[in-house]
């Protein structure tokens, strides 16, 4: 059997104090790189200004946008407000990435979401009401019966058109003779205090002061929807809720019965690429703004996670959820959003990590282990070749073969607590060479005794 040649000087790869310290620089490198890259791509800074699409100006959406301005200025954030026309150029000045605007209030059922997968929801915030006032002696309690009126809807691109138009179309009122008015809220209104419009039809919150006005005005009535379930089944953006009975003066049992009111759900949509501190700062607002009992809603209704047009921001969900986070009473907003976006980026590289770093003292040892594991393999395949070539003449080679293993395991260096697995190996070549003295002792009895 040939004998395997082995290396005369084989030493292993071992790391000095300088390989050890370029391996604890290069790892600082690569963690000053990763954090530079989380702060400035993953985490950028919050942004100092933000610019919200409102409504009408004396509008609901004016006002919230007013109080949503002002909490925003206590947190050094400023928040410029753009008016609109209503909810629908608010949809499209947020589809429109050309167009400076993050934020703005969109009225469930007027748009459709698939156009503009770029926007999120924070979340429901209001109910908004479809108020139908009317002049005149007689009762309606249906849109059917307003056929032939002259109707105030609203101005192109708001959501309160949008609405009286499909429901209108729906009661086959929207044909002549009935007059259809492109009248915005404040000008609709006057026009029925003075009797140039018969019917005005408003898409507002309870506390909008046009409909103040017009709930307490004298010959003004408001539209009770008998129908209001059917509606609501039909479409299904709208939802009944109803203005109590007596809500209006308790003393005088204003109004007399309660009146069933259709109405959408408005929700608070932004750009999804919208920094996370902000978005926390806007629904942590919007408790404050809409968590309040209403004339329409309870207490905590809203805000809400229900959104039935855009898909709902993973923030918002978190914050549904968990609610607000503690982080945010005791550091500014913009340092307590980094801590809890650092925690969700942290957890899940723990679980990765923690398993690793258990196996690494194993893969560690394993490492310097396979030294010796050469050795064993070195010294088994010579234990093999003196089972089957034992002649006298092949003593001197193994001797030699012998010495270049036991000479390679005292370069060997390993760390101190494998020193015990290196003296057993030693001993186990001092077995290998009391084999190979004693095939050399009866090889040379052998010899004396032929002679």
């Amino acid at each position: 059997m040939a004998m395997r040649k082995i290396p005369s000087r084989r030493r292993p790869a071992s790391i000095s104090f300088r390989g050890h310290l370029s391996i604890v620089v290069l790892v600082l490198l690569i963690l000053v790189i990763c954090g530079v890259i989380l702060f400035h791509f993953v985490l950028p800074a919050p942004p100092e200004t933000l610019v919200m699409t409102t409504g009408m100006k004396g509008g609901t959406y004016s006002v919230f946008g007013r109080r949503y301005q002002e909490a925003m200025a206590r947190e050094k954030v400023h928040l410029q407000l753009l008016p609109s026309s209503g909810s629908v150029e608010n949809f499209n000045r947020l589809k429109d990435k050309s167009f400076q605007v993050d934020v703005g209030f969109i009225q469930g059922g007027t748009i459709s979401a698939k156009e503009a997968p770029n926007l999120v929801s924070l979340g429901g915030i209001c109910y908004s009401p479809l108020w139908v006032f009317y002049r005149g002696q007689d009762t309606f309690d249906d849109l059917s019966l307003l056929k032939g009126k002259r109707i105030a809807i609203g101005p192109e691109g708001s959501g309160a058109r949008k609405f009286s138009m499909e429901l209108l179309r729906a009661s086959h009122v929207a044909e002549s003779p009935t007059q259809l008015l492109d009248l915005s809220s404040a000008a609709a209104v006057k026009a029925i205090l003075e009797g140039s419009v018969d019917v005005i039809m408003i898409s507002s919150t309870v506390d909008n002061a046009l409909v103040q006005e017009l709930l307490h005005a004298e010959g003004i009535k408001l539209m009770n929807f008998r129908q209001a379930e059917a509606y609501t089944r039909l479409y299904p953006a709208l939802s009944q809720v109803i203005l109590p009975k007596g809500i209006l003066d308790l003393s005088k049992n204003k109004p007399a019965m309660d009146i069933h009111l259709l109405a959408t759900a408005t929700s608070l949509v932004v750009r999804r690429n919208l920094h996370p501190a902000i978005m926390y700062l806007l629904l942590d607002a919007a408790v404050d703004i809409h968590g309040d009992a209403g004339w329409v809603h309870k207490a905590g209704e809203f805000p809400s996670p229900k959104s039935q047009d855009f898909p709902l921001s993973d923030i918002a969900e978190r914050f549904y959820k968990s609610g607000r986070s503690f982080l945010l009473d005791y550091l500014p907003f913009g340092m307590a959003a980094y801590v809890d976006r650092m925690i969700l980026i942290l957890v899940p590289a723990a679980v990765v990590l923690i398993p690793l770093f258990r196996i690494i003292p194993s893969l560690y040892f394993w490492w310097n282990r396979r030294k010796l594991y050469k050795c064993y393999e070195d010294l088994k395949s010579l234990e093999m070749e003196l089972g089957g070539d034992s002649t006298p003449g092949r003593v001197m080679d193994y001797q030699k073969t012998l010495d270049r293993i036991e000479g390679f395991i005292n370069e060997i260096r390993v760390p101190l607590a494998l020193f015990k697995e290196v003296y057993m190996l030693k001993e186990h070549v001092d077995l290998v060479r009391n084999r190979l003295a004693r095939l050399d002792q009866r090889s040379k009895e052998t010899v004396r005794a032929v002679v």
